[in-house]
């Protein structure tokens, strides 16, 4: 079976597309409005019986075809194959403006709105079927990058980086290779930079969510600076005035190495500290937790625009959070200039696929890795680690066990699996 997408601004034009691409056998699968106008899914050579086996007592292909012709002829389609989706007029004529509203009796809307209702829930169905029978005909066509695909969907990665990783990678003929060279593409794909601040300093503000590991990670950077280039020239500025105990927490650490702790609660403050600690060639900023559903996050964030000048902005990231809540806190912390960002909590994290995923889809730079709380051991260059971030994921594949089964493959790579086809 040969499955192709089509995308026109209306349903005639992509119904010619079909016609002249795949003849008058051709088989319209499904059919949807989306924002680039109508999505059609055609197919030839396909196996009716395969095809209502997997739709159970839904009506097949063939029937629906029967039913939607006499519409097709009335609204002078092309003569294709359609299902009952396409009766819907993809372009409602406009009613004068001196025309008399139509009043539409109760039991009709609500004959209507239940048709709707049962419309709808046989094309989820059509179109769940369908990815099923995409991804099988896909797998049984192209095997190896099926099996590449479902290794990087066990560690995590999600299904737009996962092809990412398989186009770039070169024929692939043996099970070991299916698993070594796309995770050797995968670590290439990394965005990551070094870091100045051990071997030139600078000063560098840490933002991101409550609880990312922000303190612990200037501790980690400012132990490290101390070994190489000693204590005298570094200051630690504590930014955050609303979590109890952060000071004096900051406070304590650099008590240990010998490193005063200043405060500064507003953006004036800041800049007049700055400005005194000129002299100074690390300057390391603990701001407040903020977290990205925060309605004040956009006005907190502006509080430093003064400062962006002089100022560098590490997003801080919990490799233990989820994509979605990744994807997030990068689009939202992104309203002022990020440097590059800091990857914490690897050792705390069930599937490290979340946050590399993240990392490439929204092309921010990796900076340093943070795996541990001994200071300033656990923390790492992730310039020279990403291979080691990709291996650490493998790992919590293997302890976590993750179950991916073929209905998810299916519902997750069904229409990449169609462009590729």
């Amino acid at each position: 079976m040969k499955i192709k997408r089509y995308l026109d601004t209306d349903m005639r034009k992509v119904l010619r597309r079909v016609r002249a691409d795949q003849g008058p056998d051709a088989v319209i699968l499904s059919n949807r409005r989306v924002d680039e106008g109508i999505e059609v899914v055609a197919a030839i050579d396909y196996d009716e019986a395969l095809i209502q086996q997997a739709l159970g007592s839904q009506p097949t292909a063939a029937e629906f075809r029967r039913i939607a012709e006499p519409a097709v002829k009335a609204t002078k389609k092309p003569r294709a194959n359609v299902i009952a989706s396409d009766l819907r007029p993809v372009n409602p004529p406009k009613t004068a403006n001196d025309a008399s509203p139509i009043e539409i009796p109760g039991e009709t809307m609500q004959s209507l709105s239940a048709m709707r209702t049962e419309i709808s829930s046989v094309r989820d169905l059509l179109e769940s079927q369908l990815s099923g029978l995409i991804w099988n005909d896909s797998a049984q066509r192209s095997p190896m990058r099926a099996q590449i695909l479902r290794n990087l969907a066990r560690i995590g990665i999600a299904p737009d980086v996962a092809n990412i990783v398989v186009d770039r990678l070169k024929p692939i003929k043996n099970a070991k290779q299916a698993w070594r060279a796309p995770l050797a593409e995968l670590a290439r794909l990394v965005p990551a930079r070094e870091s100045e601040l051990i071997s030139k300093g600078g000063t560098v503000a840490l933002i991101g969510p409550t609880g990312v590991g922000k303190t612990t990670t200037i501790a980690k950077i400012a132990s490290r600076y101390a070994m190489a280039n000693g204590s005298d020239e570094i200051a630690l500025i504590c930014a955050d005035a609303y979590r109890i105990g952060a000071k004096e927490h900051l406070t304590a650490f650099g008590h240990i190495i010998g490193v005063n702790v200043h405060a500064a609660s507003t953006s004036a403050e800041l800049s007049g500290l700055l400005d005194r600690l000129h002299s100074k060639k690390l300057i390391l900023i603990d701001t407040e937790g903020m977290s990205q559903r925060d309605r004040d996050l956009s006005s907190r964030l502006a509080a430093y625009g003064s400062n962006t000048n002089r100022v560098k902005f590490y997003l801080t990231l919990s490799a233990a959070s989820q994509e979605a809540a990744l994807d997030e806190t990068i689009r939202q912390f992104s309203k002022v200039p990020l440097a590059g960002a800091v990857v914490s909590k690897i050792d705390e994290s069930g599937q490290l696929g979340c946050v590399i995923s993240a990392l490439i889809r929204n092309d921010l730079s990796a900076l340093w890795f943070s795996d541990g709380q001994r200071i300033p051991d656990d923390l790492h260059a992730a310039v020279r680690k990403r291979l080691w971030l990709v291996t650490k994921a493998v790992e919590c594949m293997k302890a976590s066990g993750p179950r991916i089964n073929e209905r998810t493959m299916a519902e997750n790579y069904a229409k990449a699996s169609v462009s590729h086809g």
